[in-house]
């Protein structure tokens, strides 16, 4: 099965330039940590917009402390604040699949958590960390917050890494995507 890996080179024209409220936000397509026939399984923003908004919660590495704080986060809420708001909700990471395969089954976050290890999504949306512990290029802690028509209405970075979305963070991106 041929799945397209990662975005659309036409994330790439700026990578410097993360989104900001009002932007179009750039469709793409991620595989997640979950195994199907041939591979991985894909996400397509696209396809998710049309059944809702979607919050797009962008972190920078797995088994870290402030990656799993904000991750089962989520987790701990995925029925009762988003899915009684009636959002999608997905993670995005610079890793490849196998490595958030095997921290989902540690914590079992119960949301797609997407490979974007070429880090064109992450780009695009958030930006990277040009340095974080001597890594160079990782994925920036955000959340962005995407309405039906596919306009981004939220957007929150932060360049401390160690700095999780607080919940007051992720309901504003939640009622600026339902607006």
């Amino acid at each position: 099965m041929d799945v397209p890996r990662t975005a659309t080179p036409e994330l790439r024209k700026d990578a410097l330039m993360a989104l900001s409220v009002g932007d179009t936000a750039p469709d793409f397509t991620l595989v997640s940590d979950e195994r199907i026939e041939g591979g991985f399984r894909p996400y397509h923003l696209a396809e998710a917009l049309q059944q809702g908004p979607v919050i797009l919660h962008f972190f920078p590495a797995p088994f870290t402390r402030t990656c799993e704080l904000q991750m089962t986060g989520v987790r701990d809420h995925v029925e009762d604040v988003y899915g009684a708001q009636g959002v999608k909700v997905w993670g995005v990471t610079g890793h490849y699949p196998w490595m958030i395969q095997a921290w989902d089954r540690e914590h079992h976050f119960g949301v797609p958590v997407l490979a974007d290890y070429e880090h064109e999504v992450s780009e695009a949306y958030v930006g990277t960390y040009a340095d974080l512990l001597g890594l160079r290029h990782t994925t920036k802690r955000g959340v962005v917050g995407v309405a039906t028509d596919g306009t981004v209405r939220y957007v929150w970075t932060t360049e401390d890494p160690g700095v999780a979305p607080s919940d007051e963070t992720i309901q504003a991106a939640i009622d600026a995507a339902r607006a």
